[in-house]
């Protein structure tokens, strides 16, 4: 006979009062591999939170049902009576009635939240950033056991043109990095996005604005691919373009090990706006631009080719190769993430995105705001202490904004860029 767990479930029927009913439920062991579901509970139900709820439900990851969601929202969890639906993730968490928990919530709640998940045994998906600050990662990732799986939604790098260029990178095509910029503007925000949240572009909320929400994504795939700088300068512009307290248009230099030298351009207040990632190698060039990669590559390097050519004005000889976005695989980025979530608890493969690479993005945000915050050129790995002091000092001020938009048209598909 299994063993059994008697967890408070809290449930609503959206007619009626709040209905508290205590049940006997079998615990699950899906833990040791054996079990064939993986009973995954959803914690949000917002923007992100119900995008996740949709390809859960419609199937679109085996070995894997969404059993139970929590919301503080009632209103939010009408759609869900079919679900158990809990008030208070804490419930939610420890009920016995999930193995895995995918959180989906403002960002200044992941840590709390996170550790919560973990100290409870249970496996762990968490939405981007994985925490507000250096710190806070590395205390949840110390919380992880052994046995529990802790992965991290970066969804770019299942997007198959970024595998592409991982592979290719991976197999030396371009040889040793010589440069890599990112030109990241296309992550425009209205007004009306910033206005109808208390949390958004706030220190307390975010901790910081558009490299703390938008592009953890781009930071991530640009350490992924390039690996970590070894020192940075940046420049952050606070409410430049919008009514708020943090950055929404940074520029930042950076040096390499090897020398190799990059810039990365952010912004939330340009239209149209520009995703143009180049990386050059010392046998190479990749760019990808408006769903577009094209690789250019040489079967000598540049280094050997000038010092043996007795051609003035003359180049290695290149061969040249275009991928096209619509002509690659078509998936759901979110979904494959989850999916390699589930396979690797299931079938110990590799994560994708694991949580601990979390740290670098989150790593690189916060050294450019160090580096404005301070004036000064900022030394990777960063200093988490000396960030942490500086970031309280804006906590100290800040405060949850007025919402003064209620309403506002959403439309997910619009709120990823690659």
């Amino acid at each position: 006979m299994p063993a059994m767990s008697i967890p408070l479930r809290i449930s609503f029927k959206i007619d009626s009062p709040l209905v508290f009913a205590v049940y006997i439920q079998p615990e699950s062991n899906f833990k040791d591999g054996s079990s064939t579901m993986l009973r995954m509970g959803l914690v949000g139900l917002g923007n992100i939170g119900r995008l996740h709820a949709e390809y859960l439900r419609a199937g679109e990851v085996e070995n894997c049902e969404l059993t139970a969601v929590a919301e503080a929202n009632e209103e939010l969890l009408k759609d869900f009576n079919d679900l158990e639906c809990f008030a208070d993730a804490s419930h939610m968490i420890e009920s016995g009635s999930v193995d895995a928990v995918l959180v989906a919530t403002p960002s200044f709640s992941h840590y709390e939240l996170g550790v919560q998940v973990l100290e409870n045994g249970l496996h762990l998906l968490m939405e981007k950033p994985i925490a507000t600050q250096k710190a806070d990662g590395a205390r949840m990732l110390a919380a992880c056991g052994e046995d529990q799986v802790f992965g991290l939604m970066m969804n770019l790098r299942a997007d198959p043109l970024f595998r592409r260029m991982k592979t290719m990178l991976g197999e030396g095509l371009l040889g040793e990095l010589r440069r890599v910029n990112w030109t990241m503007t296309d992550w425009f925000r209205p007004e009306v996005y910033f206005a109808s949240s208390s949390w958004r572009a706030t220190w307390f909320g975010e901790g910081g604005g558009v490299l703390m929400n938008q592009c953890p994504h781009n930071l991530d795939i640009m350490q992924w691919l390039c690996g970590m700088p070894l020192k940075l300068r940046a420049s952050c512009y606070f409410g430049k373009h919008h009514d708020i307290e943090v950055e929404d248009e940074v520029v930042a230099s950076f040096e390499y090990a090897n020398g190799a030298i990059g810039s990365f351009l952010a912004s939330t207040g340009e239209a149209p706006g520009v995703n143009r990632l180049e990386i050059a190698g010392d046998k190479g060039l990749m760019v990808l631009e408006n769903g577009v990669l094209t690789v250019t590559s040489y079967t000598q390097s540049v280094a050997e080719y000038s010092r043996t050519t007795d051609e003035m004005f003359g180049t290695p000889s290149a061969n040249f190769e275009r991928y096209r976005r619509e002509d690659e695989e078509d998936i759901n980025p979110h979904a494959a993430i989850t999916r390699n979530f589930v396979d690797a608890i299931k079938n110990g493969v590799e994560l994708i995105s694991p949580a601990s690479d979390g740290i670098a993005s989150l790593e690189l945000a916060g050294a450019m705001l160090y580096s404005e915050w301070t004036d000064s050129i900022v030394e990777l790995p960063l200093d988490a202490e000396a960030y942490e002091a500086e970031l309280k000092k804006r906590l100290a001020h800040s405060r949850p904004r007025e919402v003064t938009r209620t309403a506002a048209k959403v439309d997910m598909s619009k709120s990823f860029s690659k």
